[in-house]
């Protein structure tokens, strides 16, 4: 059950019925205002006759409506629910320190400030427990004293076996891109990515060598879109990049078998599945030490492991660009790593594990054996 909300826009799907999606019943709901809380009143009201049909719950999100409503009625009803903040209750993403517009930090503070000191305590502390993608998330979020156990299990990420033909063409595409090595940069344009980052370490690199290219797919905000394509034009990169867009699907599984080397040096990631796709992909890839799943990358030795400053991620780079027998043996490491800790079969074990420990203790928070349990590195 979710709302149509998608971004800025809304999703054309049917609504208030079932829809089959990969082999799941999926039930869309119309949003009102205030949008930026995901408000839906049909929601609540399905989720008040429905939440009782079944054994356990899973809730993802926090500070929205949905999350709030849903605790509520699992509540109400005496269902167990879980619960998966995704990286929202990380400092990073509660101060938004990465900002430069004082306002909109401002305001976004104040709001988890309310939220955290009201809703949360009944949204967070009746959870059965909290789900969290990493250890450093887990360990960061306790700084909150929330009463729910927690326990880490990574996102599954599904690597196509093989992968079709490389549908962008990024070379024909592009000729100047011809016999050069192209880093790709593939995620949502917002400014916790890094990408400030990350275009000034390139423009360092550009100013001294000429074999590499420029790839940033991923979509965002009209306004920060603009920024980086100027930030490009200062560093003098234009001419060796090619902004894709959002991509999807087969065009996405395209680039990333295009692609020679992945970046990623976010402020702030709680898990990172574009760099587990390249990495499943045969990628290596040079992520900050805030992405929270650099410990695997790290211990696996699928990339380098940076502060995210311009000076380390450009010698990073440096050393993939300058050693092709290095990137073969960092892109076997990250596929090995995806297959052994992120497939799919995996990581739902694990989590239907947990539904089987919380099944039908009702809305009590209880603390299992082992809690808290990881998956991974720590």
């Amino acid at each position: 059950m979710t709302t149509n909300v998608d971004g800025s826009g809304t999703l054309d799907v049917p609504l208030g019925q079932p829809i089959e999606m990969d082999g799941a019943e999926v039930w869309y709901y119309p949003t009102g205002r205030p949008r930026r809380w995901c408000y839906s009143r049909a929601m609540a009201l399905a989720l008040r006759s429905k939440v009782k049909d079944f054994d356990i719950v899973h809730i993802h999100s926090v500070f929205l409506f949905p999350t709030t409503a849903a605790a509520y009625w699992c509540w109400r009803h005496g269902v167990p629910y879980i619960l998966s903040p995704h990286g929202s209750l990380d400092p990073t993403s509660l101060s938004k320190g990465y900002l430069t517009n004082r306002l909109t930090v401002l305001g976004s503070r104040v709001r988890k400030w309310v939220y955290l000191r009201t809703l949360a305590k009944l949204d967070l502390g009746r959870a059965a427990a909290l789900h969290f993608t990493s250890q450093p998330e887990m360990e960061t979020a306790a700084s909150l004293r929330l009463l729910a156990p927690g326990f880490v299990a990574p996102l599954p990420v599904d690597i196509p076996r093989t992968h079709g033909e490389a549908i962008t063409a990024l070379r024909s595409r592009y000729p100047q891109f011809k016999g050069k090595k192209i880093i790709l940069f593939l995620s949502r344009l917002d400014p916790v990515k890094g990408l400030d980052q990350l275009v000034p370490a390139l423009g360092r690199l550009a100013a001294r060598r000429d074999d590499f290219a420029f790839v940033l797919a991923g979509g965002g905000a009209g306004a920060y879109e603009a920024e980086v394509k100027a930030l490009i034009r200062r560093h003098g990169l234009e001419a060796r990049t090619a902004m894709l867009g959002r991509v999807a699907g087969e065009e996405k599984w395209a680039v990333f078998r295009e692609a020679d080397i992945f970046a990623l040096p976010s402020y702030h990631e709680n898990f990172g599945v574009a760099v587990v796709e390249a990495m499943g992909s045969g990628l290596p890839v040079v992520v900050s030490n805030r992405v929270d799943i650099w410990g695997y990358v790290s211990q696996a030795g699928a990339g380098f492991v940076t502060d995210p400053v311009a000076e380390q991620i450009a010698a990073a780079l440096e050393r993939l660009l300058d050693d092709e027998a290095l990137c073969r043996a960092m892109g076997t490491a990250g596929v090995q790593l995806v297959r052994e800790s992120f497939a799919a079969s995996f990581v739902v074990a694990a989590l239907v594990e947990r539904y089987e420990l919380f099944r039908g203790r009702g809305h009590q928070a209880v603390r299992s054996p082992d809690s808290p349990r990881t998956l991974g590195p720590s």
